[in-house]
């Protein structure tokens, strides 16, 4: 009964203009601090009307109050009026001047979209939340409510752009004579066949959607989108000045499906998908494709997973059946934790190529390892990795059959340097140096580069 009165009386406080710092409420003196206090106290008592008309009240003292507009938000979030709810939560954000009342305004207006089952929408606010963060414990705070609503948006996009000053874009030799199995012939290599520099740039993104998910399994409709763009340099162009910057061009596409469940001991699943799709290069459409692939997730320890893959391609060439491919690839991954928070992964991948073509009939094996220092030094969270490669050509061609087929062997390096520290809506840039070379008996395919890469990377 006395709540009623109360909230009789404060609805009758809040109709009248707040228009002095102090107002007189049944024989009482209410500050607008207080009031505020009251308005709070009522969203957490769940009684919404009485605090939307405590803010009302308030913004009749100050129509710029982003206090009042975040109580606004919340109430009518609750009083299913989603519509006014957003809007309040934006000008909770527009008035807040301070980057405090900026990330909490933002975080408000998170809340309320994630109220609303709009988990890309909150998703948003929280990037922005992010650009106000001041504290290690705001950045915890704003990447624990981004993953609970990233894990409640059925739509995820993950997107990588990076731009790589590169001393050779196109996979060119250094060598300018031929030479098969140590043995100079006649021929030279024209200067497309060199080792040209320019800068690379490359757009991947990545498109899922869940259809179906349970405690068990998640069914997933998958789309990627994958391009890359050369920009030659001066001296490339008088090395070759026949070819352009889109002959180095490539670009992929694909649409799929995916299915993954638990299966076995805790921790452990399957995954099966499929996927259909093409793949341009230097303009022109190379060849569709249509693939399938199989994961078995298996968790060893608790600090420790190995992982199983199998992926099987069929490739139609638009240009000649000659060109058709079929690809089987099959990998194993091994990773660790270790106690100090380092992670290390060492992976074997090897793919069987077969086809009409017989330069396209290859096998390669690769053997990737992969360390990530789990303490940054200084601002900086450190991965290296070392990528050793064979390929084997039974049988190739160029004038004439090739004695012994080819056989190549490359080894790279690299190190990735990831800037946390220095984000932007959650978002912090990356660099990555990555050398190496490759050798062969066929000197065409003799290559060594240096690659810088500036990206960006999501902190969360």
């Amino acid at each position: 009964m006395k709540r009623a009165l109360l909230a009789a009386a404060l609805a009758l406080w809040a109709s009248v203009a707040v228009a002095q710092d102090v107002q007189p409420l049944a024989g009482a003196t209410f500050s607008l601090n207080q009031a505020r206090s009251v308005a709070r106290a009522a969203l957490h008592a769940g009684d919404f009307e009485l605090a939307r008309q405590i803010a009302m009240g308030l913004l009749k003292a100050d129509p710029e109050d982003p206090f009042a507009y975040a109580v606004l938000a919340a109430a009518h979030s609750r009083l299913n009026d989603p519509k006014l709810a957003r809007a309040a939560a934006r000008l909770s954000y527009r008035y807040s001047d301070s980057g405090a009342e900026k990330f909490g305004a933002a975080r408000t207006a998170a809340s309320v979209a994630a109220a609303q089952d709009r988990p890309s929408q909150s998703q948003a606010w929280l990037r922005i939340a992010a650009t106000h963060a001041d504290t290690p414990q705001q950045d915890k705070l704003v990447a624990r409510e981004y993953a609970r609503a990233r894990a409640a948006n059925p739509l995820r996009f993950d997107i990588n752009f990076s731009i790589a000053p590169s001393d050779n874009v196109n996979s060119g030799t250094d060598n300018v004579l031929e030479v098969i199995n140590g043995v100079p012939t006649l021929g030279f290599f024209r200067g497309s066949s060199r080792a040209l520099s320019g800068t690379v740039a490359v757009f991947d993104a990545r498109l899922r959607y869940r259809l179906r998910s349970n405690q068990a399994s998640r069914t997933d409709a998958t789309a990627r989108f994958y391009t890359r763009r050369v920009d030659l340099s001066g001296e490339a162009k008088a090395i070759a000045p026949d070819v352009s910057n889109s002959d180095f061009g490539s670009t992929y596409t694909e649409l799929g499906l995916q299915h993954r469940f638990k299966l076995g001991a805790p921790g452990n699943a399957m995954g099966v998908g499929a996927a259909l799709g093409a793949s341009w290069v230097g303009g022109e459409r190379s060849y569709d494709f249509a693939k399938a692939n199989i994961r078995r997730d298996i968790r060893l320890t608790g600090r420790s997973r190995l992982s199983l893959t199998g992926v099987a391609e069929r490739r139609l060439s638009t240009i000649t059946s000659l060109l058709d491919a079929s690809v089987v690839t099959l990998g194993a991954n091994f990773g660790h934790k270790l106690t100090g928070g380092d992670r290390f992964n060492i992976g074997l991948t090897v793919q069987n190529v077969t086809g009409d073509n017989i330069n396209a009939d290859y096998q390669t094996a690769s053997l990737q390892a992969r360390y990530t220092f789990g303490k940054p030094v200084g601002p900086v969270q450190i991965t290296t990795g070392l990528t050793v490669g064979y390929t084997d050509y039974n049988v190739y061609t160029l004038v004439r059959p090739v004695e012994g087929g080819r056989q190549d062997q490359s080894i790279y390096g690299d190190i990735s340097l990831f800037f946390a520290d220095y984000d932007v809506a959650g978002f912090a840039p990356t660099l990555q140096l990555r050398t190496g070379q490759r050798s062969s008996n066929v000197n065409r395919f003799e290559i060594s580069e240096t690659t810088i890469t500036f990206g960006i990377q999501s902190k969360f």
